[in-house]
């Protein structure tokens, strides 16, 4: 059986039988499924109710602009006033529209001034936005009226000429004669607040499974270097040489964490793509902890550097928002960021996950590189 052989069963038995890595295959899973728990994409996804309260009378084309609006994100129910006024007070409902009972008179008038009523509550958010589409109907029901005063205080047409032309008034663009808008994200993909929803989700997860991967590598990379130190890795050294009686020690370490992200990865979507991204992004940092735990000045630095690693990681890669969108400056460092090449490499990026394969072979190299310059001193 060769060296590497047995020094991986020996480290892979150290680490079965510490109580952290149990804890690690426990309560990664468990992180995952809290945050799924906290941000379930049947929520996220869910239209926000919008109540209207109809007059008993007229209204009719305004509820079918509104209803031609509906959609993934806004949805807009007929309700009656005492109903509205309840839904809305319990949060049920974002906010109500109130058309009075002269609706379709001052429609006719062309009197559009306080014309509907919005009803909103504490925890109302979306009301700006209803209150554009509750405009852009009404302008929609007046447009025709507002054409024909046009056409005749300017002269342009007559009243027999205007009988001629008054149907087409009436009628509705199509889509190429439109000006049509197609939401898209910062990064080029399209609305879909369903798809959207799902992949936050798991975007969430991935990145959180990523934060925690990263905390256990530093702590392993502290572990190692307290191992160099100890009498019997010195006799050793040596003879295999540090590299060779690090890798497996870290390869005996890192096998728990690679179970241990798969299974928290499953409470998301897309888990074998996130789980294959783990190879990689465990081999950059478990390269970075080989060159770590040779130098006592910086592994020994790393219990004070421990707890801000969770804050980094949040704001330094997009796994709630994307801070380079907000401070462009901050773009190549949030890019090239491994959380976000892993986060990338889960969304089917395999130049990203070649690009962390490729540096934590580099960090393996220069770690083993330092065995031969010792020599050669």
């Amino acid at each position: 059986m060769s060296f590497f052989r047995r020094a991986l069963l020996s480290g892979l038995a150290v680490r079965l039988r510490d109580w952290r890595s149990w804890a690690l295959l426990l309560l990664l899973p468990l992180a995952a499924l809290g945050a799924a728990r906290l941000a379930p994409p049947e929520e996220v996804s869910a239209p926000v109710q919008v109540g209207v309260v109809l007059p008993e009378e007229g209204g009719e084309e305004f509820w079918r602009g509104l209803q031609a609006r509906s959609g993934l994100v806004v949805r807009f129910q007929p309700a009656g006033m005492e109903e509205a006024r309840r839904q809305v007070g319990l949060g049920r409902w974002d906010c109500a529209l109130i058309l009075p009972a002269d609706f379709q008179r001052r429609l006719e008038a062309l009197d559009t001034q306080e014309l509907i009523t919005l009803l909103i509550g504490p925890g109302s958010t979306v009301y700006p936005m209803v209150r554009e589409t509750a405009a852009a109907c009404v302008t929609q029901c007046i447009s025709p009226a507002m054409a024909e005063v046009y056409l005749l205080d300017s002269g342009i047409l007559g009243e027999e000429r205007l009988e001629e032309v008054r149907p087409r008034l009436r009628e509705t663009l199509g889509d190429q004669e439109r000006v049509l808008v197609a939401l898209e994200t910062a990064d080029g993909r399209a609305l879909d607040p369903l798809t959207l929803a799902d992949r936050g989700t798991s975007g969430l997860i991935a990145g959180l499974t990523a934060i925690l991967l990263l905390i256990w590598v530093l702590l392993t990379a502290m572990d190692l270097g307290r191992w160099l130190e100890s009498p019997f890795a010195k006799r050793l050294a040596p003879l295999q040489g540090t590299g060779a009686l690090l890798l497996p020690r870290l390869a005996g370490a890192l096998l728990p964490a690679l179970c241990a992200g798969a299974l928290a990865l499953t409470a998301g979507e897309n888990s074998l793509a996130g789980s294959l991204a783990l190879v990689p992004y465990l081999l950059f940092w478990g390269g970075a902890a080989l060159v770590l735990a040779r130098f006592p000045a910086l592994w020994r630095a790393l219990p004070v550097l421990a707890p801000f690693v969770p804050v980094a990681g949040l704001l330094l890669a997009p796994v709630l928002l994307d801070l380079s969108l907000l401070f462009p400056a901050l773009r190549p460092v949030v890019r090239w960021n491994p959380i976000t090449l892993y986060l990338r490499a889960c969304q089917g990026s395999w130049l990203d996950a070649a690009a962390l394969a490729a540096g934590g072979g580099a960090l393996i190299l220069c770690s083993l590189g330092l065995d031969r310059k010792t020599e050669r001193i």
